[in-house]
């Protein structure tokens, strides 16, 4: 397969440090990206010492500026840009609306929707320029229109993704531009566990329960997702690792909790 160029935002941990690790692995060139400069040092230094070299960008993805240093950085680097991941996000903590500060609200709504939009468009732009490329978002919680308690702004937030996906893949039209939506189900990552610390110790245990039955390892998720990413030539593309066949197991496990 041709090496490819990624970028990939939000991707010093969790999902989107799977993806680029598993890319690195295909020989692909990736680009990181995370806001917290220590620990984009430390995963440079993890793919150094697995023998693999990774470009990282410093930056809060709800910055213009922090993409267009990635795309300064993968063009100087790798001349090209083949896949963008809007892969950024940050977590609710786990309490009702009315008790979530403002700045929280603000937060959640600059990274997951301000910041996903402004990747979404750089990306855009450059790919227009350069006559082809794919952009992914990534879905949560709330995509679908389900709701969960002490999550609304959230699910409001990953209800945006789906929405602007599909409404931008309609406007390139026949542009040699792809555009699509990762959906990776509940995954085991820090993302999904530390907000649930504030909850009360019956909660805790009651989600405990529900996510050892419905999460998956980052590995397999984002090994699936990476594969699925590399050979998609759908115009819009919805790319599902807990499909129907996968969850219906998992939801007869749950009856008996």
């Amino acid at each position: 397969m041709e090496r490819k160029t990624i970028v990939i935002t939000g991707s010093t941990r969790g999902i989107g440090h799977g993806m680029a690790l598993h890319l690195l692995e295909k020989g692909h060139q990736v680009i990181i990206n995370g806001r917290s400069e220590e620990r984009l040092a430390e995963r440079l230094k993890e793919f150094s010492d697995r023998g693999f070299h990774a470009e990282g960008v410093l930056g809060d993805v709800a910055l213009p500026d922090t993409h267009r240093t990635l795309i300064e950085k993968a063009v100087t680097r790798f001349s090209k840009i083949d896949i963008w991941i809007n892969n950024a996000g940050v977590p609710q903590s786990y309490r009702h609306f009315h008790d979530l500060e403002y700045c929280e609200i603000e937060a959640l709504i600059s990274v997951n929707i301000v910041g996903m939009m402004a990747g979404t468009r750089a990306a855009l732009e450059f790919f227009r320029q350069q006559g082809f490329g794919k952009v992914f978002n990534m879905e949560g919680l709330g995509s679908d229109g389900r709701i969960m308690e002490k999550l609304s702004v959230y699910g409001t937030t990953k209800r945006a993704v789906n929405y602007f996906t599909k409404a931008v893949s309609r406007e390139l039209g026949k542009e040699n531009i792809q555009i699509g939506i990762l959906s990776p189900g509940m995954v085991r990552t820090d993302f999904i566990m530390d907000p649930m610390k504030e909850g009360n110790p019956e909660e805790l245990a009651r989600f405990n329960k529900v996510r050892e039955i419905l999460a998956e390892d980052v590995e397999k998720v984002t090994e699936f997702l990476v594969e699925k990413i590399l050979v998609s030539k759908k115009k819009y593309d919805r790319i599902e690792y807990l499909t129907f066949g996968r969850m219906m197991p998992k939801i007869l496990k749950l009856m008996f909790v």
